[in-house]
């Protein structure tokens, strides 16, 4: 109770000043308020796009930069990301890296710099809510400065599509379509890079079965902070879930870095016939040997979203809110909900894989 009422009188004080910040960043620029049909008289030359956080975020986001390449072919298109999710780029052939946002005032003033002399003639945010989303869009100059929708940030942007839809990668194809691409299924987009392809098919000999066996790959819990670890299924069970996927007759690949990789080494040593993933791949190279998978078993993680793009079938669980906001949409797909994540039964996330592969099968 304490903690939750010390919540609020912080976010009482914290978001008058975030919206005060975002107002007077963008007192210099053209304020004037346009709608989605004011597009139509633009030809822009350069736009830039922000999203500074995850992996999984900018990857939901990936529809709304293809609309953009598609409305504004000519167009230049920068994507300002962050160290953790800037790989994702990789996969998307028409945008250019921009600088990285990083969250250190002293490096603000270079990226801010390195705007200003671009001239931008658009900036699209793609986290409505982010105050980097008011820098890079205040930095930037742009005179039109885009966001899905409006929030505590709403007074740094001019033009509001009205994507406020509460699943994300929805929310974005629904702001794709206002742009006037209207994506065919509610999902990602990455394109693996050819040379990401070719080292693929170097590490693949390690991992996949010769005799045709389904290949599986699993991410083991990331469990680095208190946050994530109350979200993760306990060890035992993932234990006892590539057991017996391998009893099955498949081969289990064990996705992770840094310690989710220490992990899963343990489990590797538990269950004889499991594989480790390659180690020390890119995002792109971890993708094209993703896509070879049958199957990918995840909780809600970077991965589970690129799965999705490359059109893998996927098993997902967590809590009922993760599921609403970013559950993988789609027949070949199965979300698992449940009020505690540790308490999801290894038999409901057995049998959803084995549904999936026989479907796959078929």
């Amino acid at each position: 109770m304490a903690r939750s009422l010390l919540k609020r009188v912080r976010q009482g004080i914290k978001l008058p000043i975030q919206m005060a910040f975002a107002r007077a960043a963008v007192l210099p620029l053209d304020r004037r308020p346009r709608t989605p049909s004011d597009l139509d008289d633009l030809e822009p030359r350069q736009i830039v796009v922000s999203r500074t956080d995850r992996i999984g975020d900018l990857l939901c986001g990936s529809p709304v930069l293809v609309a953009l390449h598609q409305r504004w072919p000519r167009a230049r298109l920068v994507v300002v990301a962050g160290p953790k999710n800037r790989a994702v780029l990789r996969g998307l052939p028409f945008v250019e890296e921009g600088p990285v946002f990083r969250r250190n005032p002293v490096s603000w003033t270079e990226l801010a710099w390195w705007l200003r002399r671009q001239r931008f003639d658009i900036c699209v945010s793609l986290r409505a809510e982010s105050m980097a989303g008011v820098w890079v869009a205040a930095w930037s100059g742009a005179p039109v400065r885009i966001v899905t929708h409006a929030t505590k940030a709403a007074a740094a942007f001019n033009l509001f599509l009205g994507a406020d839809d509460a699943h994300q990668t929805t929310r974005y194809c629904h702001a794709a379509a206002i742009l006037g691409f209207s994506p065919a299924e509610v999902r990602p987009v990455f394109v693996v890079p050819p040379e990401a392809e070719r080292r693929a098919e170097e590490l693949l000999p390690a991992i996949r079965p010769l005799d045709g066996s389904p290949l599986v790959g699993l991410q083991i819990p990331h469990r680095s902070t208190k946050r994530y670890t109350v979200r993760a299924w306990p060890t035992e069970k993932v234990v006892a879930l590539v057991r017996a996927l391998t009893g099955d007759g498949c081969r289990v690949v064990l996705c992770g870095t840094g310690s989710e990789r220490v992990e899963a080494e343990y489990v590797r040593q538990q269950v004889s016939g499991a594989v480790l993933a390659p180690a020390g791949v890119s995002l792109a190279e971890f993708a094209a040997v993703q896509r070879r998978f049958d199957l990918f078993v995840s909780q809600f993680t970077g991965t589970l979203h690129l799965a999705d793009a490359l059109g893998v079938p996927t098993v997902s669980f967590g809590t009922a809110e993760q599921v609403e906001v970013w559950g993988v949409l789609g027949d070949r797909h199965r979300c698992i909900p449940a009020p505690v994540v540790a308490d999801v039964p290894v038999e409901t996330v057995l049998e959803a894989a084995r549904a999936l592969l026989v479907a796959r099968r078929r």
